[in-house]
């Protein structure tokens, strides 16, 4: 493959084999290949290259040019901007805190897990992981749950921000104005009512300051707009492909059963091998290189985490999901200053949903037609299950 003219479309297959077929072909013959994608990208899909990029962002930017116009922070700012926001959102995601919200999360895991195994069967996907994340993030946020089905959907929807369908983007557009209005009522409510910094996100950045000023309450609202989307769309990505490789291998849920200690090895396996967050982007600021192609000051940057997740250069046999793979220095949470603050917290659902789900069951597998989610997220939107309850005897 020619290392200056090839050009490819990363969003061509749906299927995830034939994807990483043809990433490996493209990182093996043109590792920064530029593609039509996106009106003109260049796709980073080594391991090395990633890292690069993701540790240096002086010269690549993550704001270049904000999905909705106005910038989301802290994801779509760079420093200094950026290290006030991280700074304040760093400690809600500290372990301790994550220890204090197991439990709640926990319950949460088990109400939602009974009803499916008690009917001997459903979708996990529907039932499962799309309700818990949202759940979960609404105990972060210190907000009611009731309308998570609306929030889940505009979620969902504003994913397709970047299509070049225009229905698609029109919808999206819409979805990230309905997120908006939302957590606006949600800064409106902490002026009024005050909560303590310590405990409540909102209310601590609304105790910001900077040059003696709080923050403009447009960041304020624009940081929780990302959080009550990003906060759990990828989790419930990574629950559903977790829970999809599982029903589809029951040797794989016959180990975890037997030995539930080896679960967060085999979560950090699961995340490696169907990396719930494929692509996220970068620009430019100057001229550059990555590896030796030649970058532009402005061009735009395809971080393909997917890709560097299943680099011969750094995993033995990246082709084989191997759940007791250690060490596993996968990149499914990013790397460098934007690295994912949820990572703790996702972590936790995973585990804590599959170790209920295997404790209450003997069996689970694949019932009916999965339904896959397209690119550039990579989850399951409908997965149909067969159980057999834990103990469970068809003559009882």
């Amino acid at each position: 493959m020619d290392h200056v003219k090839a050009d490819w479309y990363p969003m061509a297959h749906t299927d995830m084999d034939a994807r990483m077929e043809q990433m490996a072909a493209v990182r093996a013959g043109c590792p920064v290949a530029r593609s039509d994608h996106y009106g003109g990208v260049y796709t980073v899909l080594r391991y090395a290259d990633l890292k690069a990029v993701a540790s240096d962002p002086a010269t690549f930017s993550s704001g270049g040019d904000p999905r909705f116009g106005a910038r989301l922070p802290p994801l779509e700012v760079d420093p200094p901007e950026h290290t006030v926001f991280r700074r304040v959102l760093q400690r809600f995601w500290l372990p301790s805190r994550i220890r204090a919200m197991e439990p709640s999360v926990r319950e949460k895991a088990i109400a939602l897990i009974d009803p499916v195994v008690a009917a001997r069967g459903g979708d996990l996907a529907r039932e499962i992981a799309y309700p818990l994340p949202v759940f979960a993030l609404c105990i972060l946020l210190g907000i009611e749950p009731e309308n998570w089905m609306q929030i889940k959907q505009w979620a969902e929807e504003q994913l397709g921000g970047l299509s070049d369908d225009p229905e698609v983007k029109a919808r999206a557009v819409a979805a990230h104005e309905h997120l908006l209005a939302h957590v606006r009522t949600i800064v409106d409510d902490r002026k009024l009512r005050p909560r303590s910094p310590d405990s409540d996100i909102a209310s601590a950045l609304l105790e910001v300051r900077q040059d003696g000023q709080p923050l403009d309450e447009a960041l304020v609202a624009g940081v929780l707009r990302i959080l009550i989307s990003a906060g759990h769309n990828s989790t419930t990505n990574a629950l559903g492909n977790c829970m999809l490789y599982l029903a589809s291998h029951p040797e794989a849920q016959d180990m975890l059963r037997a030995e539930p200690a080896r679960i967060p090895v085999a979560v950090e396996e699961l995340l490696r091998w169907e990396s719930p967050v494929q692509e996220l982007p970068r620009w430019a600021t100057k001229d550059t290189e990555i590896g030796d192609r030649p970058i532009k000051a402005g061009d735009r940057i395809a971080m393909l985490w997917g890709s560097g997740n299943r680099d011969e250069a750094v995993f033995d046999q990246p082709e084989e999901c191997r759940l007791d793979r250690k060490p596993n220095r996968h990149l499914a949470f990013g790397y460098g200053i934007h690295t994912c603050l949820g990572a703790p917290m996702a972590r936790m659902e995973l585990r804590v949903v599959l170790e209920e789900l295997l404790r209450r069951t003997d069996r689970f597998e694949i019932s009916g037609s999965v339904v896959r989610k397209p690119y550039h997220h990579v989850g399951v939107a409908h997965l149909p299950v067969d159980i057999v309850p834990r103990g469970f005897s068809a003559s009882a």
